[in-house]
């Protein structure tokens, strides 16, 4: 008989290679993952198949027990967006902790206190804006490694004529597209290690501060 901890679902599976439910999904159906699926349609996965897997990959499975979330801090004041945004989270493979704040200077101090793997800003809130925040993130070391998002109603060319955002955050405008958000978690998720840090990656020119 086999042990209900042998078998896995997609979500389990997802949590387990740092990736979406959705990657997990293509894995299976190309045949990469080796899966079945359930007289009810859902889809099953031997652990042994996950461990096969990362095996040839050489990396480490991570383990569920002392994996922790990804860490995500949104900062955003219109409740409409904030909501948008959990429920793609909720899309997604990943277990995320999120964390919001409703303009810059509330982010500045949930940063010191979370310490994020992500941060995701709208530019356009009061009083303190997104800029704000940029500003502050690049002017402080210890900030350095985050990755930043920026969401905004703007155009790209709006933007780039503003002239205060720096180029090295990722730029998506509203409404953010499902897809994206998902595949920019899957490239992050494969940089944490199973104890929920960095994988140290090639030095990053050093962040400056917007004009």
């Amino acid at each position: 008989m086999t042990n209900s901890s042998d078998v896995l679902t997609t979500q389990q599976a997802a949590r387990i290679l740092g990736l979406s439910t959705t990657s997990v999904q293509k894995m299976v159906i190309s045949g990469e993952l080796e899966a079945w699926v359930t007289p009810g349609g859902h889809r099953r996965i031997f652990r042994s198949a996950i461990d096969k897997l990362v095996q040839s990959r050489g990396t480490a499975a991570p383990s569920e027990s002392g994996a922790r979330p990804m860490r995500v801090l949104l900062a955003e004041d219109d409740p409409v967006q904030v909501a948008y945004f959990q429920a793609l989270l909720a899309r997604g493979g990943h277990e995320v902790a999120l964390t919001v704040a409703g303009d810059a200077s509330q982010a500045l101090i949930q940063l010191e206190r979370q310490r994020p793997d992500l941060v995701v800003t709208d530019l356009m809130m009061t009083p303190f804006d997104g800029y704000h925040l940029i500003n502050a993130m690049a002017q402080e070391q210890a900030y350095q490694s985050i990755e930043v998002i920026v969401l905004t109603a703007l155009t790209r060319k709006e933007v780039d004529e503003d002239g205060r955002l720096p180029n090295w955050v990722t730029l998506y405008q509203k409404p953010l597209q499902a897809e994206r958000l998902l595949g920019y978690l899957d490239a992050l998720a494969t940089r944490l290690n199973r104890n929920g840090q960095f994988i140290h990656a090639p030095a990053q020119p050093k962040r400056g501060p917007a004009a």
